[in-house]
């Protein structure tokens, strides 16, 4: 309910307009009375009014004063009430911008009008409001997303930064992105919809601001992922403030939003303008989900990590021998980058970074070709096994077999064209619906494809996800059955796929906007 002042001397006019009809069935509430100006001002600087409705003559601070100081401070809809005699009054209130204006004795059907009129104003002006929010909170994604992965110039970035009221000074904080994965989306968890994916990254997204607060702010990347932005004055943003938002971000999505979510860690970088090289570390250690395992904070120390040496530089060219299928010259470039690093006395954990970009990167080349890459690292679980190995051979002797395996993966696997694809999974969710475990990344495991990409590749045919695809489907056969038969719903919601009743009525409500039996009864 939106909260009114009535100003007036006169107690019984007070009362008489108090209880001239019902204020709340205008979405509107008396919470507020005052006898005079100097009341009503007391009144405003002690609570949020959304209505003034205010007489003219009142002793001391009068009506037409009393509009001249609100204006000074706020716009809020002020009505007026007057007399015949006093119109000279109503005149001068209307130069500062009074909504309207009623003549005494007051009738039910003018203030009713009004009220009506005040009403619909406030919506609209509130609706503009949550439009300019959205708009300014998505120019501020835009913005931020372009700037920290280093597509936007800083002197452009920060025009957009005042615009969007962005208090961050790039010149002069100190910045660290924070890259936040939620891990169900990689679940594929058939229960999961469009809808119901928007609401949780909705949730995820007001917990993090929550917990990030005035010291940084939250930017969507994609579907699946969040960035945050924390910046401080220089020598003021600490590792640990770092680590304690990261950390709770994790704990509170996971207790409050019920989702697990994977965080990468970026360096804290002076200026802010170098946020683009926090943005590209905290991406490379997002990149190590799948050793480190979901529902994690990663960030350099989890991997012992120091910055490689000269080796890195032979990174690329080994994996051009990889994507050309060229055993010969990765055998050579392993066993010249082994030699590089015992010749210089590389430490281990130098060795083990280098090793882990390797598996990080061949994991990318095989998903980005649609290839099944989990199947790689099978004895990876949580960290791979083999970057504890006693002794450098052993480690490049691993790294020699698993570049290996990726040629012949990628030689194995026909790229199928997306229409043939998506025919593929159509026809496997018409023969296998009624099954309690039916997923998309059950079925990539039957037709040899990366479930992520999968994903991507049956929307971008179909126009909806996989999981819209099949609730359709389910829904469609509960419909023909219920329709056509007299079975049970129980028994109707298990043919589908549906191993509980209450789920099953819940989702059929929501598909029909009918419930089964009201289906039934017009069958």
């Amino acid at each position: 309910m939106d909260k009114v002042l009535i100003v007036d001397d006169e107690p019984g006019a007070l009362k008489a307009l108090k209880y001239l009809l019902d204020w709340e069935s205008y979405g509107f509430e008396v919470a507020g009375e005052a006898a005079n100006g100097r009341e009503a001002l007391d009144r405003l600087a002690e609570d949020e009014f959304s209505l003034i409705v205010t007489d003219i003559r009142m002793p001391g601070i009068d009506g037409l004063e009393l509009i001249r100081r609100v204006r000074e401070l706020s716009g809020i809809p002020i009505l007026v009430m007057s007399g015949f005699e006093e119109f000279e009054y109503v005149k001068a209130c209307l130069k500062f911008g009074i909504k309207d204006y009623l003549l005494k004795p007051v009738a039910e059907e003018d203030l009713g009008r009004l009220l009506q009129d005040v009403r619909e104003d406030l919506n609209r002006v509130r609706k503009l409001n949550r439009q300019l929010y959205h708009g300014m909170k998505a120019m501020r994604d835009q913005v931020l997303r372009q700037w920290a992965s280093g597509a936007m110039r800083t002197q452009d970035a920060e025009e957009r930064f005042r615009l969007t009221e962005l208090p961050l000074d790039p010149s002069r904080h100190a910045a660290c992105c924070l890259l936040v994965e939620m891990d169900f989306m990689d679940e594929t968890d058939v229960f999961l919809t469009d809808g119901t994916i928007q609401v949780l990254r909705f949730a995820v997204r007001n917990i993090m601001e929550e917990i990030v607060g005035d010291g940084g702010c939250v930017f969507e990347l994609t579907d699946q992922r969040f960035g945050i932005l924390l910046y401080e004055e220089r020598d003021r943003l600490t590792a640990e403030d770092v680590l304690s938002v990261a950390d709770g971000v994790q704990v509170h999505v996971t207790r409050y939003a019920k989702v697990s979510v994977t965080i990468g860690i970026g360096d804290i970088v002076w200026p802010a303008s170098s946020i683009p090289r926090s943005f590209a570390v905290a991406e490379k250690m997002l990149d190590r989900k799948f050793f480190a395992g979901g529902n994690a904070v990663i960030w350099k120390a989890t991997f012992d990590e120091e910055t490689p040496g000269e080796g890195t530089r032979e990174l690329q060219p080994l994996l051009d021998a990889v994507a050309c299928a060229d055993e010969k010259q990765v055998h050579l470039l392993l066993k010249r980058q082994m030699e590089r690093f015992a010749a210089g006395g590389a430490r281990p954990a130098q060795v083990r970074s280098y090793m882990l970009e390797l598996f990080v990167n061949l994991f990318h080349l095989l998903m980005k070709e649609g290839v099944r890459a989990e199947s790689l690292f099978r004895d990876g679980g949580g960290s791979l096994a083999a970057l504890e190995a006693k002794t450098i051979s052993q480690l490049f002797a691993y790294a020699q077999t698993k570049c290996t395996e990726a040629i012949a993966l990628r030689a194995a696997s026909q790229s199928p064209q997306p229409v043939t694809t998506v025919e593929a999974i159509k026809r496997i969710v018409d023969a296998e619906y009624g099954s309690g475990t039916i997923s998309l990344k059950a079925i990539s495991e039957q037709i040899y494809m990366n479930p992520a990409y999968l994903g991507q590749l049956f929307k971008s045919a179909e126009g909806m996800s996989f999981n819209d695809y099949l609730l359709r489907v389910r829904m469609e056969k509960a419909k023909e059955l219920l329709r056509k038969t007299d079975k049970k719903v129980l028994e109707v919601a298990m043919d589908v796929g549906y191993r509980e009743l209450n789920w099953f009525y819940k989702k059929f409500k929501e598909y029909t906007g009918v419930s089964t039996s009201e289906f039934r009864a017009v069958k």
